[in-house]
């Protein structure tokens, strides 16, 4: 009666709309927030000897960025999850399927791989709070590359558009003299951005051409973008990364970054593992939330969700203090989103 009773729960667990929207905001706010942000920051114990292995390893494997590795691990265990991971075990006809597709997926999937990347870039330079409220600049470029694509016929009501303006503004605002502020992270954040933005687009185009549901695009897009990376990290580690002792640089400007390569992973394979399975379950939620509300419920649960994340990377990793512009900033850019999200469905 209990495995029966504990069957019906996972089965029924789809349409579930509070219980998928609460797991969905949780698991990212606070389950992915801790994950990711453990695996990038995440120094050995012993900093000295670790540093010395790793070059020495350096000389025989190639050095990955913290960021790409952390990318690709996500992508291949995400594609593996989606392959193996079902009751029917039809590994053979769901690679079929995901072949057939893949196609018209590919520029979904080259969007996924830049925001994905991007986005952890980001966070290893600015933070958690300046990435988030990055991503509120996503209606604002989406509406750009409406007009951009599908002309001014296309575009929101006059309202909608005004709601844009305090979002642009209080981007601008957290960023202006934050204490995590540094040039290169932001333009990262920008470029995640940006990709997810075409991320939205593109993919909600491929899945009505296709009339596959979430699952199955999501498995297409991650198997495409984790041979996307792979090729990338190969080749940036061929041509980019000193292979040398004498190009590699001293232990005290060497990159933070220390996976080593497709052959060492110098973080411990649970906080991997959880970085990793952090990723799939976030993404599942969400392609099963957002089939089940309607869009402004969605937005507004994504602007909860944002801040939510903000208030518990504070938490968890203690960052610096902002200034009063910078909450401020934080706060008129969610609200933007919110009121975007009402007036884009009103």
């Amino acid at each position: 009666m209990d495995s029966l009773s504990s069957s019906s729960i996972v089965s029924s667990l789809p349409d579930n709309t509070p219980l998928v929207g609460s797991l969905w905001m949780a698991s990212s706010a606070i389950f992915t927030t801790y994950a990711t942000n453990r695996f990038l920051k995440y120094e050995p114990k012993n900093k000295e000897i670790s540093e010395g292995a790793g070059q020495a390893s350096a000389l025989n494997s190639n050095q990955l960025p913290r960021s790409l590795l952390l990318t690709l691990l996500r992508f291949f265990a995400s594609s593996l999850i989606g392959f193996v991971a079902h009751p029917n075990f039809n590994v053979l006809q769901r690679i079929q399927e995901t072949k057939a597709v893949i196609p018209t997926f590919a520029m979904p999937a080259l969007f996924l791989f830049l925001a994905n990347f991007t986005n952890a870039i980001s966070l290893s330079k600015v933070g958690i709070s300046l990435t988030s409220t990055s991503k509120c600049g996503i209606p604002l470029i989406t509406v750009l590359l409406t007009l951009i694509s599908d002309g001014r016929e296309a575009l929101p009501s006059a309202l909608t558009i005004t709601t844009l303006i305090p979002i642009a503004v209080g981007i601008g605002a957290a960023a202006w003299n934050s204490p995590t502020f540094d040039t290169f992270g932001f333009l990262a954040a920008m470029v995640s951005c940006t990709a997810q933005s075409l991320l939205n687009v593109t993919s909600k185009k491929a899945i009505s051409k296709t009339g596959v549901s979430g699952a199955q695009a999501q498995r297409a897009m991650v198997t495409v973008s984790f041979a996307m990376t792979a090729i990338y990290s190969l080749v940036s580690s061929k041509f980019v990364i000193p292979k040398r002792k004498e190009d590699l640089p001293s232990s005290g400007n060497q990159q933070q970054a220390k996976g080593l390569g497709f052959l060492r992973i110098e973080v411990p394979a649970l906080l991997t593992s959880l970085a990793v399975a952090a990723y799939h379950l976030e993404y599942n939620l969400s392609f099963m939330f957002v089939k089940l509300v309607a869009p402004i419920t969605y937005g507004t649960c994504d602007a909860i969700r944002r801040l939510s994340t903000i208030v518990a990377g504070h938490i968890m990793f203690g960052e610096t203090k902002f200034s009063r512009l910078n909450i401020f900033g934080i706060g008129l850019a969610m609200l933007g989103a919110l009121a975007y999200s009402f007036a884009s469905n009103s």
